[in-house]
């Protein structure tokens, strides 16, 4: 019986740390919170890049600007609209395991957001995904200045 009870206990200590992983604290899901470096693309200036934002301070002030949680999917697409700036989202790469440490200069693209110069909505280009979002006047505003 006891033996019985050993093995149960091993088992269930066992499958539990193998169905949880190991993990450093982070979500893979990190969103807006784990952005390296934001990239303003401004459509009337050629497509150049006319701003670039490395420091974290600015990039979480510019990230709860947005509002996300404000956002409303709409079910179509805006073709009839003028697109306004655009946004590239950047963040290095996720060491998984076996791999070396990542080179901290090399980082890949993330998210990609449009604001539409007229009305308030915004292209979200996510993990290969296009979704258009009706957004507060005030961040379709602040992503076209």
């Amino acid at each position: 019986m006891r033996r019985l009870m050993i093995c149960i206990v091993l088992l269930a200590v066992g499958s539990t740390l193998i169905l949880t992983g190991c993990s450093s604290g982070k979500s893979e899901k990190e969103g807006l919170d784990s952005l390296q470096n934001v990239q303003k693309i401004d459509r009337t200036e050629g497509g150049e890049i006319i701003q670039t934002v490395s420091d974290a301070d600015e990039i979480n002030s510019f990230s709860k600007a947005l509002e996300v949680g404000k956002w409303k999917l709409t079910g179509k697409q805006k073709d009839d609209l003028v697109a306004g700036s655009t946004y590239l989202f950047y963040r290095t790469d996720t060491v998984k395991f076996g791999e070396e440490q990542a080179d901290q200069t090399d980082m890949k693209e993330v998210a990609r957001v449009t604001a539409y110069k007229e009305e308030p909505y915004v292209l979200l280009m996510y993990g290969g995904v296009e979704m258009v979002f009706e957004v507060p006047a005030e961040v379709q505003h602040r992503l076209n200045q």
